[in-house]
Parts: structure tokens; C-alpha cells; sequence
């Protein structure tokens, strides 16, 4: 698949700055110091299981070269960072919940992730309500830009309003008058679907038909039918690991990518997702992600803390721990 980045300030060149999206935040100096013991202490909230697994390495690895690179500083006040990993899951489970009660009793003076906007959404006010920074170096949703804080919460991933809306202006520039979106029902993709379809609108085209499945559905059969009653030039698949079974219906239902133009979304990117399918199956479909994409030098320091680490999707953004 070929890949369209996003390159924003808040996060580019490996990303340097964290963002503070939301409008009621309260200014910096507000924020609560370190638990007095004099160690900094992170905590970890980013899926080590679940559907978006597959960005658990990539951002592991950018907090960890951050803390590494603080510590090989000095690291803060003398003493060196702290640090705590733990497992976000998704909204299928009460992992994210748990996982924040035990850093919490760690004493985190932050807790980094999740990466799913969901999932981050089910825990601010049990993170931020204990006067704990919250940092997700991957959610999208525009629901963040005003949520609730208490000026505690912060993110280095654009809202979706950027992505839907780079995403939906190469869906015209392709040539796709019409389109068909296929979107799963959360927080994350209906509100990108939005600004796509909005995207899509302003620039002329229309969007056909648009489906928001519940993603934990065993088929996906009439879903894809209503596209294909459509016939749609253009179709947006915005959705996270059960994106293949969406795939795998439209080339059984006579869609594929070679007869309509597909785009995916940073939720679906993963190659793993479509290894097993037949060769061909996905050539020539396009996507977006947010973010910077990880320069060489980067990837270096990325390979340093995990040599296995093949994907770097959102690791640039993980790395803005050091400035938070």
C-alpha cells in the first residue's frame, strides 16, 4: 500500500513538541509536580494486545528511546526517569482500566497512551482526576479537542479533521466522483468519516452510500452489499484489524481493488493484517496516517531499544515524552 503522511509541526523530525489540543486546559503551571520523591515516573498505556497491537512496538520503542535519551542527559533533577509498561487493550476488554489503577498505584506522574481514541476516552477521567498528566501520542478523535481535562491532557497526533481531510482531497485528485465509505462505529471512525465525506463533498464528488458497522460483527455481507448496490468509483475503508474481513467480502462480492479505487486509514495499515491473502489483492490501494514519517536517523535510535521493530508508524509522536 502506498502511504500518505501527514507532516505536521507537532510532531515532525521525530517530533520535538507536545500539543495541548484541548480549549479548556488550564496553562502549564497548573499542572501538579512530581509525587515528591524526586523521580520523574512514566507509565505506559499502549496495546501490547487487542486490534491495534500491531502500533504497540513503534510506540514502546519511541517512549523508550526518549527516556533513553533523557537518561543518558542526566536525566531529571539528577535522578534518572522511571518507567512502567502496561497493556491498553481495546474496548472489547477492561485492560485499560486495570492497567491505569496499577500505574496509578506506581505513582505515575504520567501516563502515556492509549493509542485507540476509545480507549482513551473510557480512562481521562479516571487518569486525569487523579491530577495525572494524560499524553496519547496516537489519538485522532476531534472529541479531544474539547473534552474535559482538568488541563491534564495532551496528544501529538492531529485530529481527524487533518487526516479526513488530506485523505478526501487525494480521493478527488484520483478522479473518484463517487464513493462509497465503509467506516466501524466508534469515536474514531465516524468522526473521520466525517470530514471525509464532508472532504469529498466540497470537492465536488458524492458519497454514494456510507456504512458505520459495529466492527465486532461476524460478517460484514450486507454491508458491503449496500456499496456494491451503489457501484462506487471510490471506496474509503476506515477501520482497524477487521478491516480484512471487509476486504475479503468485497473481492468475494466482485469489488476489488483492481475494478474500484481503495484507500485505507492508519487504524488498517498493518501488513499483517492482509499477509495471508492472495498476491495482488491489495495492489494499488492507497492511505493515510498522521504524523511525520521516521527519517533514517530516527529509525536508528528506534532500532537501538528494539532491533526487531519493522513498522515506525506514530514512534515519532511516542518520542515527544522527552518534552512533556
Amino acid at each position: 500500500m502506498a502511504a500518505t503522511s501527514l507532516a505536521l509541526t507537532a510532531c515532525g523530525g521525530g517530533g520535538d513538541t507536545a500539543t495541548q489540543t484541548s480549549e479548556s486546559a488550564a496553562p502549564a503551571s497548573s499542572a501538579p509536580a512530581a509525587k515528591g520523591d524526586g523521580t520523574l515516573t512514566l507509565g505506559t498505556l499502549l496495546p501490547q494486545t487487542g486490534s491495534l497491537a500491531f502500533l504497540g512496538p513503534p510506540e514502546f520503542a519511541g517512549v523508550d528511546a526518549a527516556v533513553k535519551e533523557i537518561n543518558e542527559a542526566g536525566g531529571v533533577l539528577g535522578k534518572p526517569v522511571a518507567k512502567f509498561d502496561t497493556d491498553s487493550g481495546d474496548t472489547t476488554t477492561n485492560i485499560a482500566s486495570q492497567s491505569v489503577d496499577k500505574l496509578l498505584a506506581q505513582k505515575a506522574d504520567a501516563i502515556i497512551g492509549a493509542a485507540s481514541s476509545s480507549v482513551s476516552e473510557s480512562v481521562i477521567d479516571k487518569i486525569t482526576g487523579a491530577g495525572v498528566v494524560h499524553f496519547s501520542p496516537a489519538n485522532t478523535s476531534d472529541k479531544f479537542t474539547t473534552i474535559q481535562d482538568n488541563g491534564l491532557y495532551f496528544r501529538t497526533a492531529p485530529p481527524d479533521k487533518l487526516q479526513g481531510r488530506v485523505l478526501g482531497d487525494l480521493i478527488i485528485s484520483d478522479g473518484n466522483d463517487t464513493v462509497g465509505i465503509m467506516a466501524m462505529q466508534d469515536s474514531y471512525g465516524t468522526g473521520l468519516a466525517d470530514q471525509v465525506q464532508k472532504t469529498v463533498t466540497d470537492g465536488g464528488g458524492e458519497v454514494v452510500e456510507r456504512v458505520d458497522y459495529d466492527p465486532k460483527a461476524a460478517d460484514f455481507s450486507a454491508d458491503v452489499a449496500k456499496l456494491k448496490a451503489k457501484n462506487p468509483k471510490g471506496i474509503v475503508l476506515i477501520g482497524f484489524e477487521e478491516t480484512a474481513k471487509v476486504v475479503q467480502e468485497l473481492v468475494k462480492q466482485g469489488m476489488p481493488a483492481s475494478k474500484h479505487k481503495w484507500y485505507m486509514v492508519d487504524g488498517n495499515m498493518s501488513n499483517t493484517n492482509y499477509e495471508k491473502m492472495p498476491k495482488g489483492t491489495l495492489t494499488g490501494v492507497k492511505g493515510t496516517y498522521p504524523g511525520a514519517a521516521a527519517p533514517d536517523e530516527f529509525r536508528d535510535k528506534l532500532l537501538a531499544v528494539n532491533p526487531k521493530l519493522e513498522d515506525y508508524t506514530y514512534a515519532p509522536p511516542s518520542r515527544t515524552t522527552r518534552r512533556t
